[in-house]
């Protein structure tokens, strides 16, 4: 070779001759391999300036072009501000809040994201909407059905006001390794004690029927009257003075009875013993509960001489021709057969009530434990009224609960009520506002009123409220 030039020309030529035979089969054709793969990607580059170029001229002279979202009830949000608007008769309207846009849009809540600059050129009106509503609305398929969770939280030391506060949990359960027949001696602000036992709370009117019970030595749970008012009333725990205390009652075993004595007997037999109380028309079958109320009853004392308050001792045959008084389930009706075992907490534990809706507007409730930190999962209630609703609220973030207020299992018309996470409940004026904030009616979960109100209410939702004209604030 002459030079560095002969080479390289040498070299390439080379090289020409191998691609060529890879790619034709032939080395000596006149074409070269590459030549179609530089022409395809030299026209296709020119090609695509001239698109890009045609592009920038209809965007400069022809700006938004966006107008897909110009339909009647169309929410619109300028992707560039985050502002919320609901297109009607030709206008741009401000809304407060997304369940209010849903209601005046009428459609499906879809939302139309869009550039200021597609925006240009519409006129704005008046803002709507409902002020106060949700702004977030559950799925439909999110809304929880679920169990409710109330629990005591005591008086905390170094309070400025210490008193007892409540909890709810939407959505929770208490574990089902805790037993259903346990009940919670607790105390309300009044200082009154109450048993609750299998779903109703139960006064016991001094701390002679709580000792009578077995619970003397037992320290009630502080409880706030919110935690309180769900759960239904049962009748009082106390034993009522029979009338004609002292007067004789029936002949029994062969002697005389008054009428406020009682009687056991036994039956060594069955290994059995029933007490009974003497009434005017005959004997009264006592549970244990109930002649542990009369035993510890102080008016009892007038029936017996100056010995002990005990139960007369008889056999099985001694009550045979004994009439059963007719006049006495007044006494005992409603009241536990026996001084159920407490569910007693302990200090890093809190009392909570479990209520599961089994339909009709019908509860089950069930005591239980739950550890005390359990509090600070739940966030304070954006709204409180002392005594009346929860003080804390807890439901998932993005749940909620569609729930109808059944004031009795035979009523039908009744308020419908969306809760969202926010823990309000937002009233809906018809079955037809569930269906446009895309729920059904149909599927409302039925509950007590009681229960409902442990959360504070928002403002009543409707389609003429969410097309309200709202002023604007100015300074």
């Amino acid at each position: 070779m002459q030079s560095k030039k002969d080479q390289v020309q040498a070299y390439f030529y080379v090289v020409g001759r191998l691609v060529a035979a890879v790619v034709h089969g032939k080395p000596d054709v006149l074409v070269q391999p590459n030549r179609r793969l530089n022409t395809g990607t030299m026209f296709g580059v020119i090609i695509g300036l001239i698109i890009a170029g045609i592009c920038g001229v209809v965007g400069l002279f022809l700006p938004g072009g966006n107008d897909s979202w110009r339909m009647p009830g169309a929410i619109v949000m300028n992707e560039d501000t985050g502002a919320r608007y609901v297109f009607l008769n030709g206008e741009l309207r401000p809304v407060l809040n997304y369940s209010s846009a849903r209601l005046a849009s009428g459609g499906n809540g879809a939302i139309h994201e869009v550039s200021q600059a597609s925006l240009d050129g519409t006129p704005v009106g008046q803002p709507i909407g409902i002020p106060g509503a949700p702004d977030a609305l559950p799925k439909a398929e999110d809304l929880s059905t679920g169990p409710w969770v109330v629990c005591a939280q005591p008086p905390q030391d170094g309070a400025e006001q210490p008193r007892p506060s409540t909890t709810l949990f939407i959505g929770r359960s208490i574990p089902a390794n805790q037993p259903d027949d346990r009940a919670l001696l607790v105390r309300a602000p009044d200082k009154t004690i109450y048993l609750v036992w299998h779903g109703k709370r139960y006064r016991l009117p001094s701390r002679t029927e709580v000792a009578a019970l077995g619970y003397g030595q037992v320290e009630p749970v502080e409880v706030d009257t919110a935690w309180l008012n769900p759960i239904p009333q049962g009748p009082d725990i106390e034993a009522e003075r029979p009338p004609g205390l002292g007067t004789p009652g029936p002949e029994i075993d062969g002697n005389p009875s008054l009428v406020g004595q009682l009687y056991r007997m036994k039956n060594p037999a069955l290994d059995s013993e029933q007490l009974y109380l003497v009434l005017s028309d005959g004997v009264l079958p006592l549970t244990r509960t109930a002649a542990a109320l009369y035993l510890a009853a102080p008016f009892t004392k007038e029936v017996y001489d100056a010995g002990a308050v005990a139960p007369i001792d008889v056999g099985p045959a001694a009550m045979n021709g004994v009439p059963t008084s007719g006049s006495g389930p007044e006494f005992v009706d409603g009241l536990p057969d026996r001084p159920p075992p407490l569910a007693n907490p302990q200090p890093n534990e809190t009392a909570c009530l479990e209520y599961t809706m089994i339909g009709g507007g019908r509860v089950k409730i069930r005591p239980g434990l739950l550890p005390v930190d359990v509090h600070r999962q739940a966030m304070p209630a954006s709204v409180h009224y002392a005594g009346k609703t929860a003080d804390r609220v807890a439901v998932p973030a993005g749940g909620g609960v569609l729930a109808v207020h059944q004031s009795t299992p035979e009523s039908v018309l009744n308020t419908i009520y969306l809760i969202t996470e926010t823990g309000v409940r937002y009233p809906l004026v018809t079955a037809d506002v569930a269906a446009a904030l895309g729920y059904s009616a149909e599927t409302a979960m039925r509950m007590p009123g009681e229960l409902l109100d442990l959360l504070p209410v928002g403002p009543a939702l409707s389609q003429q409220a969410a097309l309200t004209v709202q002023p604007q604030q100015t300074s």
